[in-house]
């Protein structure tokens, strides 16, 4: 689908359908640049061009039977180097050379560590070099990637339309990666359709479409995963929060409260986008990852799922124009890529700066909210919103979007907004009704969403061993504490307790034709079978 870049974007057109033109094998000298433009972002009048310098991926071999090429690699510091065949995956940073002496120090070490050695090095380049955009990033999806992509895939997900299950597709590991490799190498890889399944939407009667990948298509979109999560760590904002390792959801939702607490944010903006991954735009996608990416084979690679079919639930396969399948493996590092560009690098860039009062927004995946100082730069920000997305072929979703006041000093004509889960408000103490803090309260939708789903387990798992059956609801038990035992929630944590008790005690009474238990019995049983209790998890 053709998308012309707007006068303001932050790519320009570029050369070929991906923008990139990759030179096979090392060259003397590194070639004129059709990069897209930087400096520029997607919000920026004026893009500053800057030159490229390439971090090679090189085989070990070619590397050394070349001397022009490996003077040419000591001057591009670091370089990452991949292993040929049973070689490892090195990273070379500066070092000392002595005459005669090789660079390449080679270590044999666990196919673990290997691909850790690469992925760091990939992170320090990025981290070093943020205009930085890296070549020959397919090379690297060898053997050794591949089997630490399957060892992170989930055992029990559900398979695709071939039916392959992880254990299955374990027996004989080591062919079928061999094959999958082969397959990537020689180009003869091919995306398979994905298994439409439609689930419950939280806190609606709507239904929520998935598509599942085929077992091997979640195997290299993991690996690609890996090597683009490297990448665009250092470029991610920390006030985006989804899909991400190390952040915390329920740690920012307490950074927030404390930030508004201040006093200094007075308005809130809520905004939620309309199936968002139904309608991310391919073109403006290719050319946001073509930013640090200037290796055609992994564009390629992920433009094959992009376009990669939808079976339908009856049988009939369709091919949507725009999106990524939610539920694929890559889906959520792809979206983060496109916010960033569309939300993040936005507000941060010309939003914060336009405003006369300062600026605070958190994002997690389509959900975010954005915090004024002043009511004008607000209202300002929400007129232009619906613009800025419908650049990029989005909707904001107005039933979910809205203008909060939330002043700690007017409390009372103060209203709530909801993110992360909470409903986050005005509180007064009870002790003392003058001070009043911001209050984090677990919402309606979401706890009757929660209640909802342990509802539908105990009913399919009433028939097991009562052991096992606890030993599974005292981790859901826990993990529900671990997230919404925060300060000030602890009536919605007594409430989210009763009706445990109430549903265990009508699904135990159910496991067979008799009633098995009265009420003062299952109590007294409830006491023995050390559940856990409710409590705050915050200092």
């Amino acid at each position: 689908m053709e998308n012309p870049a707007p006068e303001d974007a932050i790519v320009a057109s570029v050369h070929g359908s991906t923008g990139v033109e990759q030179d096979r094998g090392m060259c003397g000298e590194k070639r004129r640049d059709d990069r897209p433009e930087e400096g520029g972002t997607l919000n920026s009048g004026s893009p500053v061009s800057a030159p490229l310098e390439t971090i090679w991926l090189q085989r070990i071999n070619d590397f050394q039977r070349n001397e022009g090429v490996a003077k040419e690699a000591r001057d591009s510091d670091p370089s990452i180097v991949v292993g040929d065949g049973s070689a490892d995956h090195m990273a070379k940073g500066r070092a000392e050379r002595q005459s005669g002496q090789s660079t390449h120090a080679r270590e044999r070490n666990t196919p673990a560590q290997s691909v850790s050695r690469t992925l760091s090095a990939l992170r320090d380049k990025a981290a070093r070099e943020p205009g930085h955009r890296f070549r020959g990033l397919s090379r690297l999806l060898d053997h050794q990637m591949l089997r630490e992509a399957f060892a992170h895939l989930k055992r029990k997900a559900a398979p695709g339309i071939d039916g392959m299950v992880h254990a299955e597709y374990a027996e004989n590991l080591e062919e079928r990666l061999a094959e999958l490799e082969s397959r990537l190498k020689a180009g003869r890889y091919r995306a398979t359709c994905v298994k439409r399944h439609w689930i419950a939407k939280s806190g609606s009667n709507k239904m929520r479409p998935l598509g599942i990948p085929v077992l091997e298509d979640k195997i290299v979109q993991q690996a690609v995963k890996m090597l683009l999560e490297a990448i665009w760590e250092a470029n991610f904002h920390d006030e985006s929060i989804g899909y991400r390792g190390g952040v915390g959801a329920r740690q920012s939702s307490r950074e927030l409260a404390d930030a508004l607490y201040s006093g200094t944010y007075r308005w809130v903006v809520e905004a939620d986008i309309r199936s968002f991954f139904d309608h991310i735009d391919h073109g403006w996608m290719v050319r946001m990852l073509e930013t640090r990416i200037a290796d055609r084979p992994l564009i390629r690679l992920i433009v094959k799922w992009l376009k990669a079919g939808v079976m339908e639930t009856d049988g009939s396969v369709t091919h949507p124009a725009t999106g990524t399948p939610q539920g694929g493996v890559i889906s959520p590092v792809l979206a983060n890529i496109y916010l960033h560009f569309v939300q993040d690098e936005w507000i941060k860039k010309v939003v914060s700066k336009r405003s006369k009062g300062r600026v605070l927004f958190m994002r997690y995946a389509d959900d975010s909210v954005v915090c004024f100082e002043r009511h004008d730069d607000a209202q300002a920000y929400l007129r232009e919103l619906p613009k800025r997305l419908g650049k990029f072929g989005l909707q904001m979703a107005e039933e979910k979007s809205s203008l909060v006041k939330f002043n700690r000093w007017e409390p009372d004509q103060s209203g709530k907004f909801t993110f992360l889960g909470f409903d986050f408000y005005w509180g007064r103490s009870y002790k003392n009704p003058q001070i009043v803090n911001v209050r984090r309260r677990t919402n309606r939708k979401k706890f009757q969403a929660s209640l909802l789903a342990l509802k539908e387990w105990l009913k399919k798992a009433r028939s097991l061993k009562l052991p096992d059956l606890l030993a599974v609801l005292r981790r859901k038990l826990q993990g529900y504490w671990n997230y919404y035992g925060v300060r000030g929630n602890s009536m919605m944590l007594g409430k989210y307790q009763y009706e445990v008790h109430r549903l265990l005690y009508k699904w135990l009474n159910r496991r067979s034709q008799r009633r098995s238990m009265t009420w003062r019995t299952y109590s007294e049983r409830w006491k023995t079978w050390a559940m856990p209790a409710p409590r705050v998890m915050e200092s």
